[in-house]
């Protein structure tokens, strides 16, 4: 190996040691996909939504290993009480990640239920209702978001679905609210959830998407 060589490799080999390290210390450290399914009555009144997260890799794999208990690759009924219990619940002290808006007033679900954990091809998938059913007129923003962004949420194409009779129209679409913004720690470990309410030095900014709803 020639000097130059050497050198091109003990540069490679720097820049490794300083990277990997700031991979795993760097804020977000879980990644969700989220799909949300918005359901009205036959009378035509909006009921509440079903939200829909699809896990990274790693994340799957960690609660996949813990809690599949008897290792078949599905999580049976209990399996799935057991996620709840014991790798859900906790995200009530979060809002669930979920912002419901009409005008300025924002609120979040204060519980969710039918909550079902299921596994495919290694990737874990939470799916759960939220109870939309006191919020009146035809128009509503929903974001679902973790401000403290240890979790990037994802809405990927063809996320919005309507399960509606005939006389509803709903129309939705998803654009950043300027007026929330979420500041967070790049550089932060995985175990600091620290809420910023202002901008500081050391900081950096995410707009939460919101899907705007109109029927």
């Amino acid at each position: 190996m020639n000097l130059s060589a050497k050198l091109k490799r003990a540069l490679l080999l720097s820049i490794l040691s300083v990277a990997v390290p700031l991979q795993l210390c760097a804020h977000p450290h879980v990644f969700i996909k989220n799909s949300v399914n918005f359901v009205w009555n036959d009378s035509g009144n909006l009921q509440g939504a079903y939200l829909t997260w699809s896990f990274d890799r790693f994340f799957s794999s960690d609660i996949i290993k813990w809690l599949d208990t008897d290792h078949d690759g599905t999580f049976s009924a209990k399996e799935s009480e057991s996620v709840y219990n014991h790798a859900f619940i906790n995200l009530r002290h979060y809002y669930y990640y979920t912002f419901i808006r009409q005008g300025k007033t924002r609120t979040n679900p204060p519980k969710v239920s039918d909550f079902h954990a299921t596994q495919k091809e290694g990737i874990m998938t939470y799916r759960f209702f939220i109870d939309l059913s006191s919020y009146k007129g035809r128009d509503l923003y929903l974001a679902v978001y973790d401000y403290t962004y240890f979790c990037d949420i994802e809405y990927p194409d063809n996320c919005v679905s309507f399960t509606c009779p005939d006389t509803i129209h709903p129309v939705y679409k998803i654009a950043e609210n300027k007026q929330y913004p979420v500041y967070y720690d790049p550089l932060s470990p995985a175990t600091d959830t620290s809420v910023y309410y202002k901008w500081a030095p050391g900081l950096q900014t995410y707009y939460p998407r919101e899907i705007h709803l109109t029927w």
